[in-house]
């Protein structure tokens, strides 16, 4: 786990010998605020489940205190408890004023996490919506191809 955080790092460090002491603090602390189950810190990553993996590079990238998060499908094959525990990341983050781009097909999660949608189809925005004005069928409607004039006008016709 050391090695893979020293990754976002190694270009800082001078010298010939990488100083694994930082990594150690942060695997740590990522352990513990992230509930990543692992035998230990210097147990290689790619042994560990897929949901451990996925909270331990999120940590990684928090780290590096970004202007702008982009996540796509972060919770796809975690467990309830672990997708809440990366919903409160992201929730965090935005408090922070970081950016989030979130890519995701939950639409309750989409609802709850977003600040506004915006809907793909075929490669064509069909619509950007204010995500506390608008509801999951208007989402489905828009996933389906249907342009948001065409929605709206349905509305008011």
């Amino acid at each position: 786990m050391t090695d893979n955080l020293i990754l976002k790092n190694y270009y800082k460090q001078t010298g010939l010998y990488l100083d694994r002491k930082d990594a150690v603090i942060q695997g740590e602390r990522l352990i513990r605020d992230l509930q990543i189950k692992t035998p230990g810190i210097h147990h290689p990553v790619k042994q560990l489940s897929g949901g451990n993996i996925q909270k331990i590079l999120l940590g990684r990238e928090l780290d590096t205190h970004p202007h702008l998060l982009i996540t796509a499908y972060a919770t796809r094959g975690l467990d309830v408890q672990s997708s809440h525990l990366i919903y409160d990341e992201i929730n965090k983050q935005k408090q922070n004023n970081v950016g989030v781009i979130y890519v995701g097909e939950d639409l309750d999660v989409l609802l709850e996490l977003s600040d506004r949608i915006m809907v793909l189809c075929d490669g064509e925005i069909t619509g950007i919506v204010d995500a506390t004005a608008t509801d999951r069928e208007e989402l489905g409607f828009l996933m389906g191809g249907k342009k948001l004039e065409e929605i709206e006008g349905a509305k008011h016709g």
